[in-house]
Parts: structure tokens; sequence; C-alpha cells
């Protein structure tokens, strides 16, 4: 399947942005779709750290998310799985005018369930999600600036 992304850029650099966006409990302040996130393993976010989330995108979806990649203050890589599919997510951070800009994009690996239904219309939803879910992380990031 294709892969959706949006870019952005904020007035903050990319290691703080970076810190922000790793920590996947903190995408509920952003995320369009996301109503909780919890991490299920303890320690530092490294690759292999897991988390469990609820979305609520054509109804509730409980999802286990799982870091498959970190490129300190460049790469973010992680996917999630529910009833719904199998999603890549992926943040890639670049220094810019002393900020950073910011790509996020997702690629559905495997899509099931009810959103199968929507398939067609998954490139507006997730050109919209995208859009929306990167505007917010630029007004919290640079309101922490």
């Amino acid at each position: 399947m294709a892969r959706f992304e949006q870019s952005t850029t904020v007035s903050i650099s990319p290691d703080k942005a970076y810190d922000y966006l790793a920590d996947i409990t903190r995408h509920t302040e952003w995320g369009s779709h996301l109503a909780s996130a919890e991490r299920t393993t303890a320690g530092p976010v490294v690759v292999g750290s897991t988390f469990s989330t609820v979305g609520k995108l054509f109804g509730t979806h409980k999802a286990e998310v799982k870091i498959t990649e970190l490129v300190p203050n460049q790469k973010i890589v992680y996917e999630s799985q529910d009833d719904s599919g199998h999603f890549r997510h992926q943040f890639t951070l670049n220094a810019e005018d002393g900020g950073a800009a910011i790509t996020k994009s997702v690629e559905p690996l495997k899509v099931t369930g009810p959103l199968k239904l929507f398939s067609p219309l998954l490139p507006l939803l997730s050109r919209r999600g995208l859009a929306t879910d990167l505007r917010k992380i630029k007004e919290r990031l640079e309101a922490q600036a």
C-alpha cells in the first residue's frame, strides 16, 4: 500500500522535538484519533519498547505499538497493530533555519476489519490526519520553547 506523509517546520531544535515525539504516551496531546497511550515496558524508550494505545477512528481500537527504529534527533519509527490493521509510522527530523523540519508519515501494511471498507478514502483521511497532527505538534513544541 501507499505511504502518506506531510511536513512542517518548528522553531525548536531537532533534539527537543525528538525527545517529545519519541515518547508515545505524549501522542495523546496531539494525535487526532488517539484516546490513550501507556508504556508496557520499563526503562528508556529504545528499539523494542512497547506501548498500549486506544484509538477512535471508525470505532474504538486497542493497539499494540512497538518502536522499530530510533536514530537520535533524526528518526523515530514505530508500528501499531489492532483489529483495523498493521501500520508503520515514522517521523524524520532535520535541522533547518535554527529549528527543525519534521516529516510525519504513515504506511498501512495491512488493512482489516471495518477500515478495509474505507480503504478508498485512506489517501484523503491520511493526508488530513497527518496535517492536523503536525499542526498540533507544532503548537505544542513551540509553546515549550
